[in-house]
């Protein structure tokens, strides 16, 4: 019942906000160039861990929001953790519809950030038909609106889970037949328009050697993009030539902060030359728990309150700001906020709750 009071407050008033918003602030600003390509981003709900808390915290949405709008990036990688529908679920909502708003493709990870959950509902046909559905219906079929001043939405994509291999020991043909093949085979039926990507491995040489028996399974027949990992510059001639599919590499990155500028410099337009077909490539991660590791940014609680951002990569940051700058060409821009001035207005409605309540008795017992 909380979480049911709390999202219908959260929903009052949304479905009219972005309409009025428009007509008011009529021409705006252009946005920022964007030209830095993809960046992964996990859905953060709450700075501190609380499961049993259904809260979405908007500052916390926005503060990570900013940062991708600010930096110029094209494209958004994030996981749809579905928890059985739980908070975490909800918390990648607002994430999903702002970036389409600014006009920032998204490719969502049907995934779980842990456990067997999601694995066992795809598995039975009835709980898959009540799984697949539920995110078709509020992440695939609803039409992104843009923000005012923004020349198109951003477009969908949907990531059928995350290292299959690593993460659920699954092997690769039980990926591809049972997981892949009728997810694809699913959206292909209902959301022909909507772009399928593979999973990938792990991005190190031992990942490589599962990639190839996921391409011996079958795997770049059921899918529009082929997804790899790279963690490694000497993994790039072990996966050159290997599919005729466009290539997405949806993770890759250089672990302490000291290597990101030059992984993102000088390693990812070499991942665009030795791979073929890779059309886009995504930073991994905005932000993280883990301090000089593998995020840009450190997140944490203001003295005055609320929060704020600091960047943790600022090599990269700097980096990343300057190309935006430079292909701003010097004219203005329009600011975050006056493109999203109410996050809120992107977050979960009853429609979504409604719909989950829906689904929820066809799925397997916990």
């Amino acid at each position: 019942m909380r979480r049911r009071r709390f999202l219908q407050a959260l929903a009052a008033g949304a479905a009219s906000a972005h309409a009025t918003r428009a007509a008011a602030r009529g021409a705006l600003l252009p946005p920022v160039a964007r030209v830095n390509g993809g960046i992964n981003v996990q859905p953060l709900r709450l700075l501190d861990p609380a499961p049993a808390s259904p809260l979405i915290e908007p500052a916390l949405v926005n503060l990570q929001m900013r940062a991708v709008y600010a930096l110029g990036f094209e494209q958004l990688r994030i996981t749809l953790p579905f928890n059985r529908f739980g908070p975490d679920f909800f918390a990648a909502i607002p994430y999903v519809r702002s970036a389409l708003a600014l006009g920032i493709d998204v490719v969502g990870v049907l995934g779980d950030f842990s456990g067997y959950a999601l694995a066992q509902a795809l598995a039975q046909q009835r709980s898959a038909a009540a799984v697949l559905n539920t995110y078709r219906d509020i992440f695939v079929l609803p039409t992104a609106l843009p923000a005012p001043g923004v020349a198109r939405a951003g477009v969908f994509a949907l990531q059928v889970l995350n290292e299959p291999i690593h993460f659920l020991g699954l092997s690769a043909e039980e990926y591809v037949q049972l997981f892949l093949k009728p997810v694809n085979a699913f959206f292909k039926l209902r959301s022909p328009e909507l772009q399928v990507v593979s999973a990938a491995e792990v991005g190190n040489v031992e990942g490589i050697y599962r990639e190839r028996a996921l391409l011996e399974a079958g795997l770049e027949a059921h899918c529009d993009r082929v997804a790899y990992h790279v963690y490694s510059r000497n993994l790039l001639p072990l996966l050159t030539n290997l599919v005729r599919r466009p290539v997405w590499v949806t993770e890759s990155g250089a672990d302490g902060t000291a290597s990101h500028l030059p992984w993102v410099r000088d390693v990812f337009p070499e991942i665009r030359d030795r791979i073929k077909g890779v059309e886009r490539v995504f930073f991994y991660v905005l932000f993280d728990r883990d301090p000089g590791g593998f995020r840009l940014l450190e997140i944490t609680r203001a003295a005055a309150g609320g929060y704020e951002a600091r960047a943790e990569s600022q090599p990269l940051v700097a980096y990343l700001t300057e190309r935006v700058t430079t292909a701003s060409g010097g004219r203005a821009t329009a600011a975050y906020e006056d493109l999203i001035p109410d996050i809120s207005a992107y977050f979960p409605t009853r429609f979504d709750f409604d719909r989950v309540v829906e689904a929820s008795p066809f799925l397997p017992p916990a």
